[in-house]
């Protein structure tokens, strides 16, 4: 490798055989920089060479290395422009990128295409805010229930306990049977079925919207910083 480079010389009014060894040291010095600027050398042809990917650039505090496998702490260079925008599993910013709130915030991400609710341009917003999760209830017809089971003249009677089963009734004899004389009036009416009102409007309670969201891995949007 070339000693140095000398800026100095050759110098106007020397002699050429005294300047011929400068010059020449000077070259070689160049060519040794290019060689480890470049993956390869040619005194022929240079039409092939490349940027040596280990070698990269440095601005002194970061080394900017090509995309490969492995390049730890290093910064890698990103190709792009203002609309580059990507979402990152992170909170701050990393180097050369900015937050992007613009849009897209409180949102889950979907992949484009098919025909589907999602099938939009990429960069845009689709489907439903979260505003359709919001505290609802479902509403469901009248209706009524059965509390007392007629089994007919030859059975016993039966009513319904808590747990919605039908258990025989004791202690009450109606002509040999186990049965409840059940009087509206004067008028006793004790051979049918009895059942509850059917007021009312069926409906469930209120959904609460703290509970509706499955758990997710949060990031934020940011924007290739290019100001």
């Amino acid at each position: 490798m070339a000693d140095q480079h000398n800026s100095n010389i050759p110098a106007v009014g020397n002699q050429i055989s005294a300047d011929i060894p400068d010059i020449k040291e000077n070259l070689e010095f160049h060519k040794d920089a290019f060689q480890v600027i470049f993956q390869a050398w040619s005194d022929s042809d240079n039409s092939s060479g490349k940027i040596d990917t280990t070698t990269g650039f440095s601005d002194g505090t970061y080394n900017y290395e090509f995309p490969t496998n492995g390049v730890a702490a290093h910064s890698v260079i990103m190709l792009g422009n203002s609309s580059t925008i990507a979402w990152f599993y992170i909170n701050a910013a990393p180097p050369g990128w900015k937050a992007y709130t613009s849009e897209g915030t409180d949102r889950v991400l979907a992949v484009s295409g098919g025909s589907g609710l999602y099938n939009e341009d990429g960069g845009t917003e689709a489907g439903e805010t979260w505003a359709n999760l919001k505290a609802h209830t479902h509403t469901g017809p009248s209706h009524n229930h059965k509390f007392y089971d007629y089994q007919g003249a030859s059975a016993t009677d039966k009513v319904y306990n808590s747990g919605g089963s039908a258990i025989n009734i004791t202690g009450a004899v109606n002509s040999g049977y186990q049965k409840i004389q059940i009087g509206t009036g004067s008028e006793t009416k004790p051979d049918e079925d009895w059942y509850t009102s059917n007021n009312g409007t069926g409906a469930t309670g209120a959904q609460s919207t703290s509970d509706v969201r499955p758990a997710a891995a949060v990031g934020k949007l940011w924007q290739l910083d290019t100001a």
